[in-house]
């Protein structure tokens, strides 16, 4: 018989794999906490599915006047601002070199310049990129692109402005003549482009 004081002591080896297991879950969740911490604020590329290219406004109130009235440096080093355009049909699109739905979007936005050039409609791409560090990278993507609408850079408060809490990249703003935003686009689906286009010809024909 067993001594009654005798206490039962695991297997040697058992106790070995559970001290192994918790080491590595401990490891797991700090690579977790740090790739969180080192994401940052960075917009990622929104979904491209249906829902995430849902017109986020229809008829809304413009943009917030500080985003109108923000100095806009361009990648020709002229400076301008949204509010410029009043009085034309505006296409405004948040992206960035590096998105992947964004480099799909950019082909269509390039059609739309082309196609309604001279009918009172304007396109500028805003890219969330660093104009200090990333001038050469735009501008050779803007080219081998052969993007024919100006290019500008949206400061942390421009993106801010243009993301309304949805933390994605493409988004695509269309605006009247009034300044009011008449479709918002968060990622891109080639079956958008219709709307789009839809949108951009009553603007055209709106008094």
């Amino acid at each position: 018989m067993r001594p009654q004081n005798q206490t039962h002591q695991p297997p040697k080896s058992s106790w070995t794999t559970t001290r192994l297991g918790l080491i590595g879950s401990a490891i797991i969740l700090v690579a977790a906490i740090t790739y969180t911490f080192y994401q940052g604020n960075r917009p990622r590329p929104a979904k491209s599915d249906s829902t995430s290219n849902n017109a986020a406004a229809d008829s809304a109130a413009p943009l917030p006047e500080n985003i109108m009235q923000a100095s806009i440096k361009l990648l020709d080093g002229q400076k301008t601002k949204l509010a410029d355009y009043s009085g034309k049909v505006l296409v405004v699109d948040l992206w960035a070199t590096w998105c992947g739905p964004c480099r799909q979007e950019i082909p269509h936005l390039v059609e739309i310049a082309k196609e309604y050039k001279g009918r009172g409609v304007e396109v500028i791409g805003l890219t969330s990129e660093n104009p200090e560090t990333d001038a050469d990278t735009v501008k050779q993507f803007s080219e081998s692109y052969n993007i024919n609408y100006q290019i500008g850079w949206a400061d942390e408060e421009m993106q801010i402005g243009l993301m309304q809490e949805h933390n994605g990249i493409p988004q695509t703003y269309i605006i009247g003549r009034d300044g009011k935003v008449l479709r918002h686009y968060r990622g891109f689906n080639p079956r958008v482009v219709p709307q789009m286009k839809a949108t951009i010809e009553a603007a055209i024909s709106a008094e």
